[in-house]
Parts: structure tokens; C-alpha cells; sequence
């Protein structure tokens, strides 16, 4: 691991010192203004300028605006960690985050400014996240980090598919859609079998626990290897017998990867038991999706897709952004009530929006109900997290913290 870098003095606001501050802060504002957006439109109160469908730009805006942005704070801050450069900082951190609203403003208003006016802002962003991802990671010659590159490389081909089949260009099969699902399983599934294990073995440590997670081995690597080929085959074969049995095959070996990192050992950390239940969701939505396949009237595909989307991701995301937050700003890593709401909230959501699909007259009721529970969650995210991202920079203790 090489040694956390020094950040260069920045006379701005602080909410641009640190490349987790301004994406995360507009990751969560983001995922709960466009559910709330969502919800409006799906009623019939208003409608969207946008040459998206409702529920296009609502899966669009979910996987290449909200967690898209919350992956680039997370890249962000690890990357310098990975290679010991300089972190990105300042007016390039304001120009690439500038460039990610343009792209939501682009996406809600493209009836106005025309298709290909909105698509090259949208794509905008994640290009110039590639090449910045590409430029720290070459450099630091970082080569076991190359596969996040790829990823990046990977998220901005699905949002271009995504474009391409919602103006005709290419069929609308929902390729784009399920590619950029399928790249965020594979980060949680490589990123999260990294952190998840490595936080939990620091936690236990220090309490003496007599059972650690199971370090790395090759079971985590036929793991990762199985994920990405049922994640391929989902893409390219979405109804296929095939999938499906490599998807439970997945899920199967998800699910017991999960229980050799000893999370249940956690339950007084929230911080710590959320990533686990986070994973929890990929496997279980794995499982979910493979049903669909195979018991296609009685398990609705939008039930598995939500379990790893609502479930997976969200859940993921906040999980991350929360300790990223608390960690890079000198507080404790260790939450009380108001963060495990956050938790709460967003599970109750993905579960809600996870049944929905298995309801007939109740379904627009649960969906509804869902959305406000994740409107609370990243709400209440915001209001406890957006004074610490637009605080003053990170303390001594901060980088303690870091480094634990």
C-alpha cells in the first residue's frame, strides 16, 4: 500500500479540497431530487422535458448520475492511495464535477436542447473521468488497479448504448441498462471483497476477537470470476437457462464468500455491518434474477433487478460515502442513531421496492412508498453528512483515521 499523499494547499472552498466532497454531497442530493422528480412525473402531475421515457431516465439517471457520481468520490479518494500522487483537487475537481451536473441538467431538459446536444453532455463526464481514472493509474504504474479503469471505460460504453437505443439507433433491448448494472455488481463484488473483510478484521482485532475474516484466497478469486460471467451472460443473455444457472452459481458462492467475513460479529457497528449487508443484497439479487429466468410468472424480473440496484447499490453506496465522509474528515469511525436511520431507511426502501413487482393492486402504492423511504434516507444523509463535506479540511486525527 503506498502512503496517503499530501494534499496541496487550496485557498477555495473546502467543498473542493478532497474529490470525495463535491460527489458525494451531489450523489445524495441527486438520488433523492430525481426519485422525487420520478414519483411526480409517474403520478401524471408533471411531466419531463426529456427525450427519455419516464422510466428510462429514471434508470439512467439512478446508474450514470447518482451512483456513477458517488463511485467517481470514491475513486477519487482511493486512487491517490493506490499509486501516491497528488489527489485531484481544485479547479480540475470543479470542472469535472461541473461537468456532471451539466449532464443532469442535459438529461431533464434534452426535449429542449435537442438528442445529441444532451447525449454529448451527458457522456461528457464519464470520458473525462476514463482519462483522468487512466492518466493516475498509468502513472503510478498501478497495474493491479487496472481493472477499474476498464470498469470506467466499460460504464461509459453503457451509457452511449443507453443513448443509442432510447433514440432508435440501436434496438431498445435495455443492453445499456442492464451493462451499467452489471459493471456496479462487479465494482461491489471486487472493491467491497477488498474493504469489507479488511475493515471487519481491523474492527475484531481490536476488540480481541478469536475469529477473523478468511484473508484472500483463491475462493474470493473464483468468486470474482464466476460474478463477471454471470454478470456477461445476464448482459448478452438476459432470459437465457444458461444465465440463470450461472447466475444462482454466483449468487451461491456470493452469499458463502459473505459469510467467511464473520459479519454478524459487527451488529454494535453499524458502519461495518451495513457493508456486509450491502454485499448481502448482491448475492440475494443474483439468486433473484436467476429466478426470473426460470420462473418468469411467478418471480418478476424488476424484483431482482431492484434487489441489486435499490438494494445492492444504494445500500452500497451509502455505506461507503458515510465512512469515506467520516474517515477523510477527522471524525470517528464509529456512528450513532442518526447514521443507522440512514440504513434503515434505505433498506426498508429496497425491500419495499423489491416486493413491489410481486403485487398487483398494491404496486404503485409500495413503489410510492419506496421512494419516499429512499427520499428520506439520502435526505437525512444530507443533513448530517453536507456540513461535514462542506467543512474545513481534514484534521490530524483525520488522517489517523484514514490510516486505520
Amino acid at each position: 500500500m503506498v502512503g496517503i499523499p499530501r494534499y496541496k494547499e487550496f485557498n477555495g472552498p473546502a467543498l473542493f479540497r478532497q474529490g470525495f466532497r463535491p460527489f458525494f454531497l451531489g450523489a445524495g442530493l441527486w438520488a433523492g431530487l430525481a426519485i422525487l422528480i420520478w414519483l411526480i412525473v409517474i403520478r401524471g402531475d408533471a411531466s419531463l422535458p426529456s427525450n427519455f421515457p419516464p422510466a428510462q431516465w429514471h434508470a439512467h439517471e439512478m446508474l450514470f448520475g447518482f451512483a456513477a457520481a458517488a463511485a467517481t468520490g470514491f475513486l477519487l479518494t482511493a486512487i491517490p492511495n493506490w499509486t501516491g500522487r497528488m489527489p485531484l483537487q481544485g479547479v480540475p475537481l470543479i470542472v469535472l464535477f461541473g461537468v456532471w451536473v451539466l449532464g443532469r441538467v442535459a438529461m431533464s431538459i434534452s426535449d429542449a436542447i435537442g438528442d445529441i446536444a444532451a447525449a454529448a453532455l451527458d457522456l461528457a463526464f464519464l470520458a473525462l473521468l476514463f482519462g483522468v481514472v487512466l492518466r493516475e493509474i498509468l502513472a503510478g504504474r498501478n497495474w493491479r488497479n487496472l481493472p477499474v479503469v476498464i470498469a470506467v471505460g466499460v460504464l461509459f460504453a453503457a451509457n452511449a448504448i443507453t443513448h443509442l437505443e432510447v433514440n432508435s439507433i440501436l434496438p431498445s433491448t435495455l443492453l445499456g441498462e442492464r451493462l451499467g448494472v452489471a459493471v456496479f455488481v462487479i465494482l461491489i463484488s471486487l472493491i467491497g471483497g477488498r474493504i469489507i473483510p479488511s475493515f471487519t478484521r481491523n474492527w475484531l482485532v481490536k476488540r480481541d476477537s478469536p475469529v477473523l475474516p478468511v484473508p484472500f484466497s483463491r475462493f474470493d478469486t473464483v468468486t470474482l470470476v464466476l460474478v463477471l460471467v454471470a454478470s456477461a451472460f445476464w448482459v448478452a443473455l438476459p432470459t437465457s437457462t444458461l444465465t440463470a444457472f450461472a447466475l444462482i452459481a454466483a449468487g451461491a458462492i456470493s452469499a458463502a464468500r459473505l459469510v467467511r467475513w464473520q459479519g454478524w460479529r459487527t451488529y454494535s457497528e453499524p458502519l461495518l455491518w451495513v457493508l456486509h449487508l450491502g454485499y448481502a443484497w448482491v448475492a440475494f439479487g443474483l439468486v433473484l434474477l436467476a429466478g426470473s429466468v426460470l420462473f418468469s410468472a411467478e418471480i418478476p424480473y424488476a424484483a431482482g433487478l431492484h434487489a441489486l440496484t435499490a438494494g445492492a447499490i444504494g445500500t452500497m453506496i451509502l455505506a461507503v460515502m458515510t465512512r469515506a465522509s467520516r474517515g477523510h474528515t477527522g471524525h470517528p469511525l464509529t456512528v450513532g442513531l442518526p447514521t443507522a436511520a440512514i440504513y434503515a431507511l434505505v433498506t426498508l426502501a429496497a425491500v419495499m421496492r423489491t416486493a413491489a413487482p410481486f403485487t398487483s393492486g398494491s404496486y404503485l402504492t409500495l413503489v410510492s412508498v419506496s421512494g419516499w423511504l429512499w427520499i428520506s434516507a439520502f435526505a437525512l444523509f444530507a443533513i448530517l453528512y453536507g456540513p461535514i463535506l462542506l467543512g474545513d479540511r481534514p484534521t490530524t486525527s483525520g488522517v489517523k483515521a484514514r490510516q486505520e
